[in-house]
């Protein structure tokens, strides 16, 4: 039986020259990937401050509108 490595490089033997590039190409792309740096999440406040905010009930009534209308899904725009 053929390890992978075998049945592959047999597979590719049979392909035209430009073919063989192109999966020698993507295999190469497999094998190192690109790296991205870490980015650590921005700063925010604690969960207990959030709850301690108040607003005017105008102020959260317009908050509680403007919710409503971006979850609206309008099937004719």
């Amino acid at each position: 039986m053929a390890t992978s490595a075998e049945e592959l490089a047999a597979v590719v033997a049979q392909l035209p020259p430009r073919e063989q590039e192109r999966v020698l190409s993507f295999a190469r792309a497999l094998a190192n990937p690109p790296v991205f740096p870490h980015t650590p999440l921005p700063p925010s406040s604690p969960g207990y401050i959030a709850a301690q905010l108040r607003v005017s009930p105008e102020a959260g009534k317009a908050m509680e509108q403007a919710l409503e209308d971006t979850e609206r899904i309008d099937p004719d725009e």
